[in-house]
């Protein structure tokens, strides 16, 4: 399995308090492209943007985490050199629609950020589902957005993120 995406659930079940079973979660990340730094120092407005969103639950320092918490719905965002890294119990966002619902806003929040960053002009986001089934990570690419992102490609983005959601076994 690959090590960082096992860590990241690691740190995801400690602050969940769930199953330490790694097929019950999904890791859904966010990364620039063509690639580039996505920290809190490299992309400070971003970072700011997304913890103003999220508050009281956090906020996100560099290379940190938080549980972003709503009564019962709660999932983890991890901030990476990589990209940004919403980790997820798969049973919680298939029993609660407001769970995904929170998911997806955060997820179009952080792309209007990142598009904001003076420096990351002309460029794409790309979100990925990883999954570990069996023991071997897999992941899907769902979809590249291009910046400046439209009410469509939001829209197109939600129903990708919900069918995902649908297809998980």
């Amino acid at each position: 399995m690959e090590k960082k995406l096992q860590e990241s659930i690691d740190r995801a079940i400690v602050l969940l308090g769930t199953s330490k079973e790694y097929s019950d979660y999904i890791s859904i990340k966010l990364s620039i492209l063509p690639s580039g730094c996505c920290c809190s120092s490299c992309l400070p407005e971003t970072w700011r943007i997304i913890n103003q969103f999220i508050a009281p639950c956090g906020p996100v320092g560099h290379e940190g985490d938080a549980l972003i918490e709503s009564g019962i719905n709660k999932f983890v965002l991890e901030s990476h050199e990589s990209g940004l890294e919403i980790i997820a119990l798969i049973d919680l966002i298939k029993k609660s629609s407001d769970c995904l619902k929170s998911i997806i806003q955060l997820i179009v929040v952080a792309i209007k950020a990142f598009s904001k960053e003076k420096r990351r002009q002309s460029v794409r986001i790309k979100i990925l589902r990883r999954q570990v089934i069996k023991g071997v990570v897999e992941e899907e690419n769902l979809i590249e957005i291009d910046f400046p992102i439209s009410k469509d490609t939001e829209r197109q983005l939600q129903s990708k993120l919900k069918n995902l959601i649908k297809k998980i076994p």
